[in-house]
């Protein structure tokens, strides 16, 4: 499906192009390549050379290099590194929406195309002062909707599940939130498996399956502490959900996290079920049935080439613009 170059860009399209102010721009180092330049900008910002690095990246940037706009996109998002500079990644992650929103959704680089069109969605729905961009949730959720549909980005997917759930920005959709927390949920997606499970055990916009609940939340609650950063939510939730249930409800639960992807308490036995995973939206009722997890959609090629060049992938073999594979700025 090929629809996000219809999206309406409107008045804000001037502000996306906003270019990132060279380093050094009256005098610019030389380099024998847009994927060279790319290289040194990665070697030198994991080395902590961040003056060398940051004219490099934006050399390889300006010349569609996706892993420098992600990398500097990120960077200037999360403020490391590099002072936080809203604007700059805005404008970096709207190039690569711009050059990439009807790549195949099987291209090795579709991940990272994904992840700057969920990037937009949330600037749109905060909003950007720096850049005098307004909040705007129903142009959010067109984002979301582009990466959750076509891309398969479990962020996405999530957000644009809230959203239904709210109303804002969207017609209020309590069953479309379900099938969208269901598809999150399959990947593993922590937020989406509280979410959902936290739906189930209180029994709000869906029939009330406690047991399934308190395993989604079990598992959302694993899922985030393992990755380190558990949202306080998420933590809050959990422990309510497991004191207010009885014996009967968490041995069920127990039983219930191998078909959700996680560990049979009682058996210790990690026999966690994947089905492929599946576009087509079903009833919210035969989604809460069947939340089993899918395979990870990371790309072989650009996990491999990361952990070669500690992060730094190789050109790209199949003619796009090199350097794809940076999984973290």
């Amino acid at each position: 499906m090929r629809t996000c170059n219809k999206l309406a860009f409107g008045a804000v399209a001037a502000l996306m192009m906003l270019g990132p102010v060279a380093v050094g721009a009256d005098n610019p180092p030389a380099y024998a390549s847009a994927t060279e330049a790319y290289r040194q900008g990665v070697s030198a910002m994991n080395s902590g050379r961040t003056a060398a690095a940051i004219p490099a990246l934006e050399y390889a940037a300006k010349r569609g290099v996706l892993g420098a706009q992600l990398k500097l996109a990120k960077a200037y998002a999360a403020g490391r590194d590099v002072p936080k500079d809203d604007a700059k990644a805005f404008s970096y992650f709207q190039q690569i929406a711009d050059q990439y929103a009807d790549i195949s959704a099987s291209s090795p680089i579709a991940n990272y195309v994904g992840e700057a069109f969920v990037a937009l969605g949330q600037y749109s729905l905060d909003g950007v002062p720096a850049m005098s961009l307004a909040p705007n949730p129903g142009y959010a959720a067109d984002l979301f909707r582009h990466a959750a549909s076509y891309f398969g980005n479990a962020e996405a997917q999530y957000q644009l599940a809230h959203l239904y759930l709210t109303g804002d920005g969207v017609e209020k959709d309590p069953s479309l939130a379900v099938n969208w927390l269901a598809t999150a949920a399959k990947k593993q997606h922590a937020a989406a498996q509280a979410t959902l499970g936290e739906l189930l055990w209180r029994g709000e916009e869906v029939r009330q399956r406690r047991a399934r609940g308190l395993a989604l939340i079990t598992l959302a609650h694993e899922n985030a502490a393992a990755a380190g950063k558990e949202p306080q939510w998420i933590g809050d939730l959990y422990q309510e959900a497991l004191a207010k249930s009885d014996g009967a409800t968490r041995k069920e639960a127990d039983a219930l996290l191998p078909e959700l992807g996680g560990v049979n308490k009682a058996t210790a036995a990690a026999v966690a079920k994947v089905e492929p995973a599946n576009p087509t939206m079903i009833p919210a009722d035969k989604a809460l049935e069947h939340v089993a997890p899918t395979a990870s959609a990371t790309p072989a090629s650009a996990a491999a080439a990361s952990a070669s060049q500690g992060g730094a992938p190789p050109p790209a073999p199949i003619g796009l613009s090199v350097g794809f594979g940076a999984t973290s700025p």
